[in-house]
């Protein structure tokens, strides 16, 4: 009978947005989950790395270069660390708020913009060093990564976002939810990394121009 029919679809229907509601939720337990990860490993740099060089000084010929090195890696932990992390954990309890959240700190975010122009000049004076002192450095602190595995995490952290937004958004539409937000969510944050790209390029660039009128 018709209404039979009908009425087993609906339950369908609904079975499938409940499925899909849990599979955005399974996303967004991801995207803290890895989120703490990341900010334990630039714990390891700032609090790591860049205290014990504070405290035991660098050698006569890296002074000055150190800050090259770290770029404003400071500033992006304390933010993820004091705050943005915070505010993702909430989002277990309103999971609307999570498109806002990325909306709202578009302009902060581009402190990854910063941070990667910077990165190409970091690793040029990383590799110079990297068998030497940030090993010896490396096995003091008792890492298992090398400081170049480390300073990629933001720019690998920052590209991220927009994969597991667009699988929060295909979920949540899926599950009959209104995702405008999301979406708006989804632009920035492939803006975002698009603009550190850019500004990557523009470091290697001003590099290699550095570079080819000191040789």
């Amino acid at each position: 009978d018709d209404s039979t029919s009908q009425c087993s679809g609906t339950v369908d229907s609904e079975e499938e947005r409940n499925i899909a509601l849990e599979k955005s939720i399974y996303v967004l337990t991801e995207l803290i989950e890895t989120e703490r990860l990341y900010v334990e490993d630039l714990g390891l740099i700032v609090q790591g790395y860049m205290a014990t060089m504070g405290n035991q000084g660098v050698p006569e010929d890296l002074r000055g270069k150190d800050r090259i090195v770290f770029g404003n890696i400071h500033q992006i932990y304390d933010w993820h660390k004091d705050y943005f992390l915070g505010e993702l954990e909430k989002c277990v309890g309103d999971p609307d708020s999570l498109a806002r959240l990325f909306i709202k700190h578009e302009r902060r975010l581009h402190m990854y913009v910063v941070y990667c122009q910077n990165k190409p000049k970091s690793e040029h004076i990383v590799s110079e060093y990297i068998e030497t002192y940030f090993e010896d450095l490396r096995q003091q602190l008792g890492h298992r990564l090398q400081l170049n595995d480390l300073l990629i995490k933001p720019v690998q952290r920052i590209m991220k976002y927009q994969l597991l937004l667009k699988d929060f958004l295909k979920y949540y539409s899926k599950a009959g939810k209104d995702v405008e937000e999301l979406q708006r969510a989804v632009e920035v944050m492939c803006f975002v990394p698009k603009r550190c790209n850019d500004m990557m390029n523009v470091g290697r660039l001003q590099g290699f121009e550095v570079r080819s009128a000191v040789f």
